[in-house]
């Protein structure tokens, strides 16, 4: 691969950032708070390639036989590999699938964010929450500020054996991009219909507390149970599906 070649090579996966960012398809992959390194790597690709493309067609002009002596293996074409991949088959956020795969993330007891913890006011309306947050109450909150308190989750559904009447309500939890993703999942019952699998849902729910009063992280999902008191399913889903645990 000569100099024409890697500049051409770091332009396509530039813009194909650039595409990706533009499209809105990049949370598929990282958190939206990822974006501004993204860009930033996709400003660095495209400076590298203009000057490697300037190099290139300098190089050649000064010796016009410089790109058939280049010693860079043309293996290097592999890497657009990848690139042709992505921008033949749509991404998608992680789903049903991925979370029937994975061991569910439970918020551990010395999580900071649950340490202390404001009470909930429903007087205006359903509060909206994070479902990391919405686990780490009902966990871990001895002041069981969940209790009887309306709450807005939204999430997937990822269908539950268990229950006759209801489903997993799904969130991802994303320390940075998708590979490391785990699920955050809330037992909802008392669901009115079929909903399939990978449906974006906006779910208002009251806490159903564990049978003998104590909560603990090594039952969940299975502790962590809502009761649904309004569903609907949600058209356009968040710009970023993914959740931050940190």
């Amino acid at each position: 691969m000569n100099r024409m070649g890697r500049a051409t090579l770091l332009l396509v996966i530039a813009v194909f950032i650039g595409q990706l960012i533009r499209t809105n398809r990049d949370t598929s992959f990282v958190q939206l708070r990822m974006r501004i390194p993204l860009i930033q790597a996709a400003v660095m690709l495209l400076a590298f390639g203009l000057i490697e493309a300037f190099l290139g067609y300098r190089e050649e002009a000064e010796d016009p036989d410089a790109p058939n002596r280049s010693i860079s293996p043309t293996i290097g074409w592999l890497l657009a590999a990848p690139i042709l991949v992505l921008a033949a088959v749509a991404p998608t956020t992680l789903g049903a699938a991925a979370a029937q795969r994975a061991d569910p993330l439970t918020p551990t007891e010395i999580d900071p964010q649950s340490s202390e913890l404001d009470p909930i006011d429903d007087s205006n309306g359903p509060v909206e929450m994070r479902v990391y947050e919405f686990l780490s109450r009902a966990l871990w909150d001895e002041n069981e500020s969940l209790r009887d308190q309306r709450v807005v989750l939204e999430g997937i559904v990822v269908g539950d054996d268990e229950v006759d009447d209801g489903f997993l309500l799904t969130r991802f939890a994303v320390s940075c991009c998708a590979a490391d993703g785990l699920p955050l999942q809330v037992r909802l019952r008392g669901v009115d219909g079929i909903f399939a699998d990978d449906t974006w849902v906006r779910a208002t729910v009251v806490w159903r507390p564990p049978p003998d009063d104590r909560n603990g992280a090594e039952d969940a999902p299975n502790v962590v149970e809502a009761d649904v008191v309004a569903i609907e399913i949600i058209d356009d889903p968040p710009d970023d599906p993914y959740e931050n645990p940190y």
